[in-house]
C-alpha cells in the first residue's frame, strides 16, 4: 500500500505544469502617475537694453508625470511642472507674478538591483510657458530641454516612492522680449539659455 501511494504521488506531482513551481516573471507593461511637490531654484535674466537684472524668485512648484514601458530598463515619461513666481525690476519700478510651466517629453534609464532602491537619469525636451498674471502683457512660450536624475523606492508593486533634481534650459532668441503689453516689454534679451532647477519628491502609482 505504502509503496502505491508513493507511485500516485510520483504521478501527481509529475502532472503539474513547470510554471507552477518558477518564480513568477514581473509584468512588463505598464503606464505609471507621479505627482511631486518641491521647490524651484530660478537664474535672473538681463535687460540687453539696461543691462540690469529682472529677478525671479525661487519658489514652491508642483510637477505631474506620466511614464510607461519602453524596454528594458528604460520607459518614457510625458512631464508637465509648473510654479507661481515672482518677477521684479527694481530700476523700472515692477513687480509682478509669473507662471513658469514646463510641458516635455522624454525618457529614463533605470538603475535596478535586488533591492526595492534604485536610480535613474532622464532626458526630455519640448516647451517652457511663460503666462503673467497680469492679462494686459502677453504669453511666451519657447523651447528647451531637462536633464534628470531620480531616485526610487518601491513600497508594492503599484506604489513606489520617488525624489528627482531637473536641471531645465530654456532657449532666448537674440533680441526677443518677454512679458509685451500697453506699448513696453518688461524684458528685452541678447539671447540666451535660461535655467532653473527643481528639487521635488513625490509618489508613484503604476498601473
Amino acid at each position: 500500500m505504502k509503496k502505491m501511494k508513493k507511485i500516485l504521488a510520483i504521478i501527481t506531482l509529475s502532472s503539474l505544469p513547470l510554471s507552477s513551481f518558477a518564480t513568477p516573471v514581473p509584468v512588463d507593461d505598464f503606464v505609471a502617475i507621479s505627482v511631486y511637490l518641491g521647490g524651484r531654484y530660478s537664474e535672473d535674466l538681463t535687460d540687453s537694453d539696461t543691462g540690469q537684472s529682472a529677478e525671479i524668485s525661487n519658489n514652491f512648484a508642483q510637477a505631474l508625470a506620466l511614464s510607461w514601458y519602453y524596454g528594458r530598463n528604460t520607459e518614457g515619461e510625458l512631464l508637465y511642472s509648473n510654479s507661481k513666481q515672482d518677477f521684479t525690476m527694481s530700476d523700472k519700478n515692477i513687480s509682478t507674478k509669473i507662471y513658469i510651466s514646463y510641458l516635455h517629453f522624454g525618457g529614463r534609464v533605470n538603475f535596478v538591483n535586488e533591492s526595492p532602491f534604485s536610480t535613474s537619469i532622464g532626458l526630455g525636451i519640448g516647451a517652457t510657458f511663460f503666462v503673467p498674471d497680469e492679462s494686459q502683457y502677453d504669453n511666451d512660450m519657447a523651447l528647451s530641454g531637462n536633464i534628470t536624475g531620480g531616485m526610487r523606492y518601491e513600497l508594492s508593486d503599484q506604489w513606489a516612492l520617488k525624489a528627482d533634481l531637473r536641471v531645465f534650459g530654456t532657449v532666448l532668441q537674440n533680441d526677443s522680449s518677454l512679458f509685451c503689453g500697453n506699448n513696453q516689454c518688461l524684458v528685452n534679451l541678447d539671447g540666451e539659455v535660461y535655467v532653473q532647477t527643481e528639487l521635488m519628491a513625490g509618489v508613484e502609482y503604476k498601473f
